[in-house]
């Protein structure tokens, strides 16, 4: 159940706060500086193309954006939350990553405000809060595409891991692991990638073990230093990397490094002439000197998207108004697909395996696309 009668109630006075001045305040909170801050350019360029066209527009009414900067560090996107809220905002679109958003959640429940997270995946993080929604898919789905295509489609019976440590491999390898060894596979061995003498390790267990594939389990930067490793060492089995690894220019700068690295993500037809999509790639390329959008721009961009649904109209009363909106949006339709909850609060989307070719992600998923 994610409406609970308390909360509303004590939700009240922050809506009253905030609507009393004409306003709609949406607070947006991202790695703009520190190590993250790949991640948080893209997922702000998406965002702030649906929040300054609500806003010129003034749709809704008194539609206000404030931004943040958590600096790639948790205790600080715990901090501006908690002003955000302060300041009567009503959602707060943030949690760039799990570390963030679990920082975030306790100021949302102390403010009775909600969190939309664009990108942090780790399972379990949506169950937390009834207060918490994400528009990006739980990594357990991610880590099932994956250790399927591996074991039943490309027959690798061993498996090396290579992963950055944290709690976004913390949340994503048990279930990996897990469906590995169901299907009848095996992880040969789990690396580190960083923080000394990582790589001489990493060429060392592929000379002796020559595993059938790798999965790397790391954000963008720590990836393609992996895969730097690992074509270094001539490995010339498959390679399967997290969705982190389509962050900003990442797949761009790495060039040749990348081709043929398999990566389980939500489908994203920048090509296609379909509406929301069309006028999504048309609006950012203009907005952002020619670039297209990459996934976290689009998950930006749907999180946004879903905190103006939920504004739309008259101000919502209390907490559990716009509690029922959030949950209701399942007929509106975002560039990741439909803005459809479960009863969590995760999105329900389904990743599928996609190849880079030439710096792009191509669908090669076994599966019949829906």
């Amino acid at each position: 159940m994610r409406l609970v009668p308390i909360v509303a109630l004590a939700l009240g006075a922050l809506l009253t706060m905030a609507c009393e001045g004409g306003k709609l305040i949406v607070g947006v909170i991202l790695p703009e500086t520190g190590v993250n801050r790949g991640y948080g350019a893209s997922l702000k360029a998406g965002i702030k193309l649906a929040l300054d066209d609500a806003v010129a527009k003034q749709s809704p009414p008194g539609i206000e954006a404030q931004y943040r900067d958590s600096l790639s560090h948790p205790e600080y996107a715990q901090k501006e939350t908690g002003d955000l809220f302060k300041a009567g905002a009503l959602i707060v679109i943030g949690g760039a990553t799990t570390p963030e958003a679990l920082a975030m959640i306790p100021e949302a429940e102390k403010a009775k405000g909600v969190i939309i997270s664009p990108s942090a995946s780790k399972p379990g993080l949506a169950e937390s809060s009834n207060l918490f929604f994400r528009t990006v898919p739980s990594d357990e789905f991610e880590a099932l595409v994956a250790a399927k295509f591996l074991v039943s489609n490309k027959k690798a019976k061993t498996i090396l891991i290579l992963f950055q440590q944290g709690l976004y491999s913390d949340g994503l390898l048990p279930g990996f692991s897990g469906e590995v060894a169901r299907l009848g596979g095996k992880v040969v061995d789990k690396l580190p990638i960083g923080p000394t003498d990582w790589d001489k390790a990493i060429g060392d267990a592929l000379a002796a073990g020559k595993p059938d594939a790798i999965f790397i389990c790391a954000y963008s930067e720590e990836a393609l230093a992996a895969l730097g490793v690992i074509r270094n060492a001539k490995f010339d089995g498959s390679v399967c990397a997290t969705s982190a690894i389509d962050a900003g220019d990442a797949l761009r700068r790495a060039g040749a490094l990348t081709e043929g690295v398999f990566v389980p993500l939500v489908r994203l037809d920048i090509d296609s002439q379909q509406e929301p999509m069309k006028s999504f790639v048309k609006r950012f390329k203009a907005a952002n000197k020619g670039a297209a959008p990459d996934l976290f721009a689009a998950y930006g961009y749907d999180a946004a998207l879903v905190a103006l649904y939920a504004l739309d109209g008259p101000p919502p009363k209390d907490n559990s108004e716009l509690l029922v909106r959030l949950m209701s949006l399942g007929g509106k339709q975002g560039v990741t697909g439909k803005l459809e909850f479960d009863k969590s609060g995760n999105i329900i989307h389904h990743p599928r395996m996609h190849v880079i070719k030439n710096g792009k992600l191509e669908d090669c998923d076994p599966t019949p696309a829906s």
